[in-house]
């Protein structure tokens, strides 16, 4: 049985590492941020971070991160450089490291969730003993799923849904994918949310009107929102339909009468531009199969950092 004290570690970000400790099977107290751009910024981070909390003796260390392992390593793209598991163990003392994907840290995190730490947008409650699915825009568009094992705990999935065929349900989505295609050739999903995703949409609405106004930035574009600008206001509106029809073609496709839950960190960007009436409105216009999506709850992550929360349940098998 695994016990003591375990490293939790995300490499989410781009620019920052987050850092916390926990008993075996237990949530962190805290988490810390140290700035990372290089792999000798990510060894000075553990290397102080565990100095600061008296050189623990570790048991185990797992990290989550926007790519996934191969063989043992994992290239970090946002920041510029590759994480090998067996170089981390020997780092930490530990031969117990593992690796996952950000967003299977999510999903790890949901069973753990207190009601407090997510916000019901729509559906019914949730079944019971049903694949969960997470789904979420940052700078690309993540998603996982839990599946139920069979003896009461669940399996995470990691998928690469986001770069699925982006499809336009309306005339202007249309305009805006034959766009789209001129630019990239192939359109994924992504390409329409996620963080680069905003400059695009609008970009594609300024052209439709016959406006060669420079594309701003996606926050000059969220500041632009917030005082009522029309063509921002429409383009944050448009995306939000279209997250919300990928995210029930996701439910679709997994079955997850367990819940849909919406995280990524665009989604505490946008903050109030969110609009979860337009958002359930779109995900739940399924044509002859409305009925089944409308079984299905969607929630949103509150809590921050849940993918260390995730990750703390690693332990809780190897504990087992």
């Amino acid at each position: 049985m695994m016990s003591g004290k375990v490293l939790l570690g995300d490499l989410s970000s781009g620019s920052y590492v987050k850092l916390a400790l926990a008993e075996t099977g237990r949530r962190p107290d805290s988490i810390y941020n140290y700035a990372c751009s290089s792999l000798e910024d990510f060894e000075a981070a553990l290397g102080d971070f565990l100095a600061e909390h008296g050189n623990p003796q570790l048991s185990g260390a797992a990290f989550s991160t926007s790519g996934w392992e191969i063989d043992g390593r994992v290239d970090l793209v946002h920041f510029g450089f590759a994480l090998e598991r067996y170089h981390v163990a020997q780092l930490l003392g530990t031969p117990w490291v593992k690796v996952i994907n950000n967003f299977v840290a999510k999903a790890l995190s949901i069973p753990i969730l207190d009601e407090s730490e997510r916000d019901r947008i729509s559906g019914e409650d949730a079944a019971p003993g049903h694949v969960v699915a997470v789904i979420g825009p940052t700078t690309g568009l993540g998603g996982a799923f839990l599946s139920p094992d069979g003896r009461g705990g669940w399996v995470a999935s990691h998928c690469e849904g986001g770069h699925a065929d982006f499809a336009p349900r309306t005339e202007l989505e249309i305009e805006i994918l034959k766009l789209m295609m001129k630019k990239y050739g192939h359109v994924s999903r992504e390409c329409a949310v996620s963080t680069r995703g905003l400059k695009d949409l609008w970009a594609c609405l300024a052209a439709i009107e016959g406006d060669d106004e420079a594309t701003p930035s996606t926050d000059e574009i969220l500041a632009q929102a917030h005082i009522g600008d029309a063509r921002a206001t429409q383009a944050v509106r448009l995306q939000t339909e279209i997250y919300a029809g990928v995210a029930s073609d996701f439910a679709l496709m997994t079955g997850a009468k367990g819940g849909v839950y919406l995280a990524g960190s665009f989604l505490k960007t946008l903050g109030h531009l969110f609009d979860p009436e337009v958002f359930a409105a779109r995900f739940y216009d399924k044509g002859r199969v409305s009925s089944y999506v409308r079984e299905i709850p969607v929630y949103r992550i509150t809590v921050p950092d849940c993918e260390i929360l995730g990750i703390s349940t690693l332990f809780d098998a190897e504990a087992g």
